[in-house]
């Protein structure tokens, strides 16, 4: 359990949170929880619903911490109570010196590989719909032109010399995808946040707000400051998507309705998601490094990393097995949510070759079986008699994934089965629709189907006679274009 211990910076004033184990959004045991509630905003509604369509977003991490090897900023945490706080192996010298070290790599931050314009089309082609980037890490280092800070990505004291940020949102916008804003709302390197007479002992603020409110107000001044320029300078910004969960009110507060407020006064329709601090200024939520085990009944964002790091920390960087990533993006669909993918570039600035591979797998996947992902949602109660909300369907030992792409005036609808158990000799099961068509995707085709007069639909499946690339199967070869990754698919068309 990471747990904050107070301190004699604590009497006098509220005692911080306790930390949920292993967050690095910082979420709290007892933060209240007062349930969610759609945007009250129509304008953000609408953009929910639209977000709700893409299903498949990046989420790209890079910063002077890549530079030094690290995922991300959390080694200057000084409570070294998760090992994503430890000091690095190796490293020589007190929490003091670290601190040194780590900001002074900003020296020698060049990131001369970093080609935003590759990233994007990559993005594009692993099937991404929209972007979020860092534009600020808990270590508070800016990867955008801020006038409100010398620590920053174009001082003159840091090699790579180019606002990141701008330069991303241009590339991935040319691509056609959204563009998202990540801002940490803490920053380790303002001293309204980390006071340089305090003691720092974790990652909350280091002295009493409440003794010191001119330093506090300095610190919610700046970070009101920054937002805006992130949101009157860099173009539209569909999501502010703000971290660090431990920062919000009465332990550190920030005004965070203002900041809301004026989000949707200069982005109109902009979400606002306020990471893990429940209540009308998130307006999804976001489980990290892991996919809710059932069906949650709000908006939702699994962030998930492709490797083991949230950016890539050499030009080894390893790659999970791309079916590993289908496999989740099923099952999030399937529940109702998105999947936003963790990836980052190397410290030069470069793909690695995994994670380009990787994401070029998921694209040539998603091609055969995006429209059974993008614009739908998880099955509606009644469309499977006795399924109730399940968002799978158990045919003799085989699951279907099951999504449905609503009826709207201009279609009927449609109710898609994706399994991911490899090839199919067909499926049973039953429906409340009458079905007009049913087609196959992947490596499989449509021998027949007929639905009874209890509405039972049976579909037989044959596989496809070709290999993968079209070439004709070896003996004993699976086939199927997409077969390596063991998926097939059918979707049945309503009356």
């Amino acid at each position: 359990m990471t747990e904050h211990t107070s301190s004699p910076l604590d009497e006098g004033h509220a005692s911080l949170p306790t930390l949920k184990p292993s967050l690095a959004a910082g979420a709290v045991v007892d933060a209240h929880d007062p349930g969610y509630s759609f945007p009250a905003d129509p304008l953000s509604r609408a953009r929910l619903e639209d977000w709700q369509d893409h299903k498949f977003g990046i989420i790209m991490h890079w910063g002077i911490y890549t530079s030094q090897g690290l995922g991300d900023s959390w080694t200057l945490c000084r409570s070294r109570d998760e090992e994503m706080m430890l000091l690095p192996a190796g490293f020589q010298g007190d929490d003091d010196a670290w601190e040194e070290q780590y900001k002074a790599a900003r020296t020698a931050f060049a990131g001369q590989d970093y080609d935003p314009e590759d990233w994007a089309a990559l993005a594009r082609a692993a099937g991404a719909k929209y972007l979020v980037f860092t534009s600020k890490h808990h270590d508070g280092f800016n990867m955008f032109d801020t006038a409100h800070s010398d620590f920053k990505v174009t001082a003159e004291d840091v090699p790579l010399g180019r606002d990141v940020l701008a330069e991303t949102f241009e590339a991935f916008r040319s691509q056609g995808l959204e563009t998202g804003v990540y801002f940490s709302k803490a920053d380790w390197n303002h001293p309204g946040y980390w006071s340089p007479d305090g003691d720092t002992v974790d990652r909350f603020h280091n002295y009493d707000a409440e003794a010191d409110p001119e330093r506090w107000q300095s610190f919610v001044d700046f970070t009101h400051a920054q937002i805006e320029e992130l949101l009157t300078g860099y173009g539209p910004v569909n999501v502010l998507w703000l971290d660090a969960g431990w920062v919000f009110a009465p332990f550190e507060p920030i005004d965070i309705d203002r900041i809301a407020a004026r989000a949707r006064e200069l982005q109109p329709g902009i979400l606002v998601v306020d990471r893990e601090v429940h209540g009308p200024n998130e307006d999804y939520r976001t489980p990290e490094q892991r996919i809710p085990d059932h069906r949650p009944s709000y908006p939702w964002e699994s962030c998930v990393t492709l490797s083991d790091n949230w950016t890539s920390l050499s030009p080894d960087e390893q790659a999970k097995d791309p079916r590993e990533v289908v496999d989740m993006l099923v099952k999030v669909v399937a529940r109702g949510g998105n999947l936003l993918l963790g990836v980052g570039p190397d410290p030069t600035g470069a793909i690695p070759p995994s994670i380009r591979e990787a994401l070029e797998v998921i694209g040539t996947w998603l091609e055969e079986f995006g429209p059974a992902l993008y614009g739908t949602r998880a099955v509606t109660e009644g469309l499977i008699p006795g399924n109730g909300l399940a968002e799978s369907w158990d045919d003799g030992g085989t699951t279907w994934w099951l999504t449905e792409t609503p009826a709207d005036a201009g279609t009927p609808g449609r109710l898609h089965l994706i399994t991911l158990d490899g090839p199919a000799d067909g499926v049973r099961i039953p429906l409340s629709r009458k079905v007009a068509e049913v087609q196959a995707l992947g490596g499989a085709t449509v021998a027949g189907w007929a639905q009874d007069a209890e509405d039972v639909l049976n579909v037989t499946l044959s596989e496809s006679v070709e290999g993968l690339e079209g070439r004709p199967a070896a003996e004993g070869e699976a086939t199927g274009k997409d077969s390596a990754l063991g998926a097939r698919g059918v979707v049945v068309q309503f009356a």
